[in-house]
């Protein structure tokens, strides 16, 4: 599970912000907490809210230049080019990025900073189950003097610190060793999901996925098993998309031998006069049920194998209820009991309250007149008498009022027109 994020100067972010998934102490939707395996209390739930062009997608931006960075580096030698630092900062301030999370048998830290894509600092650190309280051993360290910590007097490491090169990260490189630790921090990194919903493009594949008749297509996959398949049309009726089934079709010739390479999937509808199924392409449902039905794929991965899941704009295309629906997904211990984590940005307000999120699950994104994006939690707010938000507040109605920022500025057309 990811414990918390930390990262500094990067795109809009110019100070060091913490997206914190460690639960605090308030007592509200106790299922939404999860006890990892050295008994800390992480939530299940961050919802990010701001006014459009705030940085809300710059958060989920951030994690995965990270995560594209400690996967792709070693070949990949712009990979920390690519990374974007502030964008007002001097050339040679260092982007910054930590990550706190647990694996099921451990819990680490790693972190690094760069600047013109060139690793200037690198760390990882185990917790010490051996030690009383939040005690950490030093894997390693790798800065301008060399490389130091647990593993740094292997042979294999000494060789390899040798020829990595700047603009690689160290992690990226020793993920090619045999390590168990290593081998266990890499997985952690590749199994963490990151979608776009906010990407035209990126939605754009994601649909034609629906219409592959490749063989390695999920969604043909889930379909090919009856027990899946059912799981998945009682979702269909579920959010109630209109479709009365799903299937697949053969099409085309079969060189190959192999089944799979001739089917597609397609979607029945029932005639309400005859009671008759119809058959109908997946391309002519709307965008938004296209989206539900790759949506489900995703989901179902992520809640099977307790995986963490990050999403710009979940909401897109999305009634109300259904994202209400997606929250009780995770929030309930029957359909989540491997403690799947949903993190994701949001403009719906329908969901805003605290049936369907503690205080400490609620994150806004605020730009200062500066221009400078700023990251925050509900539990941490002060209203104006010093008093922390009650959690019998009406979060969406008080944040639509200002009470906690991180809304549009909004101005009258003639202030707009001098």
């Amino acid at each position: 599970m990811l414990h918390q994020f930390t990262f500094k100067n990067y795109r809009s972010f110019r100070d060091e912000v913490t997206l914190d998934l460690t639960a605090s102490t308030i007592k509200e939707l106790p299922a939404d907490v999860v006890t990892d395996v050295l008994h800390e209390r992480i939530l299940k739930l961050a919802a990010m809210y701001g006014a459009n062009a705030s940085g809300k997608s710059n958060v989920i931006k951030a994690f995965q230049a990270m995560t594209t960075a400690v996967l792709s580096s070693f070949s990949d030698d712009e990979a920390l080019l690519k990374i974007e630092p502030y964008w007002f900062s001097e050339a040679t301030a260092p982007t910054e990025f930590s990550v706190l999370f647990s694996t099921p048998s451990d819990i680490f830290q790693y972190g690094f900073s760069c600047a013109q894509g060139v690793v200037i600092e690198e760390y990882l650190y185990q917790r010490d189950k051996d030690r009383i309280g939040e005690q950490y051993r030093l894997i390693f360290d790798r800065s301008a003097t060399g490389i130091s910590g647990e593993i740094a007097t292997r042979t294999e490491v000494q060789t390899l610190g040798r020829l990595v090169e700047p603009e690689t990260l160290l992690l990226s490189a020793l993920a090619r060793l045999n390590l168990p630790v290593i081998k266990g921090i890499d997985a952690w990194f590749r199994h963490v999901r990151v979608i776009d919903y906010g990407n035209p493009r990126g939605e754009m594949m994601k649909g034609s996925r629906l219409n592959a008749d490749r063989p390695q297509n999920p969604l043909i996959t889930l379909l090919e098993d009856p027990q899946e398949k059912a799981r998945f049309e009682a979702f269909v009726h579920a959010v109630d998309v209109g479709i009365a089934g799903l299937g697949l079709v053969s099409v085309g010739n079969d060189l190959t031998h192999d089944i799979r390479h001739q089917q597609r999937v397609v979607a029945y509808h029932r005639n309400p006069k005859t009671g008759e199924l119809m058959q109908t392409p997946i391309a002519a449902e709307s965008s938004g049920t296209r989206k539900m039905l790759m949506l489900y794929v995703d989901l179902k991965q992520v809640l099977d194998q307790g995986q963490t899941l990050l999403i710009d704009e979940l909401d897109a295309k999305l009634h109300p209820l259904l994202l209400r629906y997606i929250l009780i997904m995770f929030h309930d211990p029957e359909i989540n009991p491997h403690g799947a984590q949903l993190i994701f940005t949001t403009q719906e307000l329908f969901t805003l309250d605290k049936d369907n999120f503690r205080r400490d699950e609620v994150w806004f994104v605020n730009k200062d007149e500066a221009g400078v994006s700023d990251l925050y939690a509900l539990d941490s707010i002060r209203i104006a008498d010093g008093k922390k938000v009650r959690n019998d507040a009406s979060y969406g109605k008080d944040y639509i009022l200002g009470k906690f920022k991180a809304t549009p500025n909004l101005k009258r057309l003639g202030e707009m027109n001098g």
